[in-house]
């Protein structure tokens, strides 16, 4: 379900948000929600970073599975990360 929410801005940060929006031939809508998809993407990284620093070994499970699965793809032929096959 889409919401709409109302941001009421200063003179100053509307004129800015417009020259911006402008200069990348777009909406002002559209570019206030490309920065704010930004931004929600900067904190689920640091949260994730976060999380997976405060589990090593959860990660480091992680990365062993990622290596078995890259050579499992090479051993059937596949592509894989590393472009070799068989």
């Amino acid at each position: 379900m889409t919401r709409t929410i109302t941001l009421r801005l200063s003179d100053e940060a509307y004129e800015a948000v417009k020259r911006y929006a402008e200069a990348e031939q777009t909406s002002m809508n559209a570019w206030v929600e490309s920065l704010l998809d930004a931004e929600d993407m900067r904190r689920r990284c640091a949260a994730h970073g976060a999380w997976v620093q405060a589990n090593p070994a959860a990660a480091r499970a992680a990365l062993a599975f990622g290596e078995a699965n890259q050579r499992a793809l090479s051993a059937a032929g596949l592509p894989n990360l590393a472009g070799a096959t068989g």
